[in-house]
This record gives C-alpha cells, sequence and structure tokens, in this order.
C-alpha cells in the first residue's frame, strides 16, 4: 500500500510539472509573428530607368518644370561630375557617375530655382541609382521645437526627398528669412505632376 501511495505522487507530479511547463498555463503568452508585407510598390525590373532615360526625365523637367513665382536660374545639365572621396561611397566610386570613373557619365542632375527678389532659392536635385526604390516620399525631417538649436537658423532651410523608380529627388529650400514650407511642397507636387504625365 505504501508503494501503491509513493507511485500515485509519483505519477502526479509528473503530470502536475508536465501541466506546468506547458504553453497554455504560462504567463508570457505567445508572441504572436506578424508577416511584414511590402508596400503596393511595383518591383518589376522593367521599372527601373536606365541611364539614358533618367537624362531624358532630366532634359523633360528641365525644359518644362515650372514652379509658381520661380524662375529656372542654374541647371547642371551636361555639365555636372562630381569628384569625391572614396570612403565618402563606402568605397565604391571616386566619381558620382554611372561605373564610378571621369569617363562615364553623372548620376546627379540638378535645377536651380529663385524667386523675383531672389531671396528664396529652391534646389532640385536629382539622383540616378540602379536599384528599384520604388514610388513614395522618404524623408520630410522638421528641425522646430528642438530648444537647443538656433531656431532662426533651423527656419531658414527646408528639405523633402521622394523616391521614383530608381531615382531619389530632392527638394532644398533656403531662404533669407523664414521658410514657407508650402512653397517646398508645391515644388514636390509639381514634380509628381510632370512624373505622372509622363507614364
Amino acid at each position: 500500500m505504501k508503494w501503491r501511495k509513493k507511485y500515485l505522487i509519483l505519477l502526479s507530479s509528473v503530470f502536475l510539472i508536465a501541466g506546468c511547463t506547458d504553453d497554455a498555463v504560462t504567463s508570457k503568452p505567445k508572441s504572436e509573428k506578424k508577416k511584414v508585407t511590402v508596400s503596393n510598390q511595383k518591383t518589376d525590373e522593367n521599372q527601373i530607368m536606365n541611364h539614358d532615360q533618367f537624362e531624358q526625365l532630366f532634359a523633360h523637367m528641365n525644359e518644362h518644370l515650372k514652379i509658381d513665382h520661380f524662375q529656372l536660374k542654374a541647371s547642371t545639365r551636361r555639365s555636372d561630375f562630381t569628384i569625391i572621396d572614396k570612403e565618402l561611397s563606402f568605397g565604391k566610386r571616386n566619381w558620382l557617375t554611372v561605373d564610378g570613373s571621369s569617363d562615364s557619365a553623372s548620376t546627379q542632375e540638378s535645377l536651380y530655382f529663385e524667386d523675383k527678389k531672389q531671396t528664396t532659392q529652391l534646389s532640385v536635385h536629382f539622383a540616378y541609382t540602379d536599384h528599384y526604390i520604388g514610388e513614395d516620399m522618404i524623408q520630410y525631417p522638421s528641425s522646430s521645437g528642438y530648444d537647443k538649436l538656433n531656431q532662426k537658423l533651423a527656419n531658414q532651410s527646408d528639405l523633402i526627398l521622394i523616391s521614383y523608380k530608381n531615382l531619389v529627388i530632392s527638394f532644398q529650400q533656403n531662404k533669407l528669412s523664414k521658410i514657407d514650407l508650402g512653397t517646398t511642397k508645391l515644388a514636390v507636387k509639381r514634380i509628381i505632376n510632370e512624373l505622372e504625365h509622363l507614364k
């Protein structure tokens, strides 16, 4: 009888211990694995522009892009070759060109607009990459509201980055007085409208 009691206690203990380690009675809930999905961007390789198409796009923008109250003052069309320190490109290249040498075509183009009073400047920069990025806003930083920053200085510049296929397009507003955020947004809208018409 004593043997039987010991056996039942041992058997009950085993079930009790096994039951306590079951996931159903632990205090930690199972971590739910969420499937991360990419937004509804097209990822077809045909969406990548080749360099000739990039240059044609820039030529179109150079000719047709209009921004209210601003005039195109300068453009890098056919004249922009930039040498860089190789370590600034993670060791990839010495020139901002397609193959990294001084003999190939530039991977960046710029348009510079100014208002009539020449107190506000809008720079629109186009950067060519060989990877599909999508069509989206990439960055719209704000430096206002940070107590330790010189707010007068912070409020003289505005920056927006967008992606289009395999291009990065940046919009920079510089102003002698406080910037108008709507001006930078207007430039982005004008570019997007032009890009939509080219599709």
